[in-house]
């Protein structure tokens, strides 16, 4: 994922969640909410694939539209397991090899493409040396 405008620590829009809101709120196409929010389609394209962040003016803008918090719209899940792994000097496929898992599976997992599951959360407190209460908070899974 490239930088944001919301620092070092890379975040990323929850964007199942944003197209949840726009069918939610009648809005059927990518085109009717980037007419209603001033952007090209384009971007709602890639914010409901989680490719890109929108800048902070146009995150609010979307938070106010839709009525959430613009935390609702944004997640750091996968940006605080991935400082956690890079800290610890580990490369994706050790860490899938020490959960016992496929590579891609963990990538999965790290870029929020799935959820942590929780079978991993003893396994991470080993790795990380953190209780399992404390890493479930920082990884958005109290």
């Amino acid at each position: 994922m490239r930088h944001n405008d919301l620092g070092e620590n890379r975040v990323q829009i929850r964007g199942g969640r944003l197209r949840d809101l726009r069918i939610r709120h009648g809005i059927r196409t990518q085109r009717q909410l980037a007419e209603a929010l001033g952007c090209a389609r384009s971007s709602v394209t890639t914010w409901e694939a989680s490719k890109s962040l929108p800048r902070p003016a146009m995150l609010s803008r979307i938070a106010i539209f839709f009525g959430v918090s613009p935390d609702d719209l944004i997640d750091t899940c996968g940006a605080a397991l991935r400082t956690l792994r890079t800290t610890h000097g580990l490369r994706q496929r050790d860490m899938a090899k020490i959960l016992g898992i496929s590579p891609s599976t963990y990538c999965d997992v790290e870029r929020q493409r799935q959820g942590i599951p929780d079978r991993w959360f003893p396994f991470l407190s080993m790795i990380f040396g953190q209780p399992e209460p404390t890493l479930r908070h920082l990884l958005g899974s109290a």
